[in-house]
């Protein structure tokens, strides 16, 4: 079913770029080659500024999924402890600061 879905986005985005381009190219050669430059050059600042606005929000976005699946969200443990099932055969360090010494 996604496959079929995804073909329809596909093609309707297809169409909608083909009568895009078609209606600003007819609108171009009836206004003229120095006001289709200068429309070009505006809409062509707006989609920048899009694209930027774009990448932007994607990346914060990104930070905040990264940063959730990390556990940054929540406090910090006043203690800590480690659970150790089986056989241990060697040294359990929590990392915080400490120096290990096996004899």
């Amino acid at each position: 079913m996604t496959d079929m879905r995804g073909r329809v986005f596909m093609w309707g985005g297809a169409i909608v770029t083909l009568v895009a381009l078609s209606a600003l190219t007819v609108y171009f050669v009836h206004v003229g080659l120095d006001d289709a430059d200068k429309l070009a050059s505006v809409l062509g600042l707006f989609v920048a500024v899009a694209g930027l606005w774009a990448s932007v929000y994607g990346l914060r976005t990104e930070r905040q999924r990264r940063d959730a699946r990390n556990g940054r969200h929540t406090p910090p443990a006043q203690g800590r402890s480690i659970m150790i099932s089986g056989d241990n055969n060697g040294i359990a360090s929590t990392g915080d600061n400490t120096t290990n010494i096996q004899r």
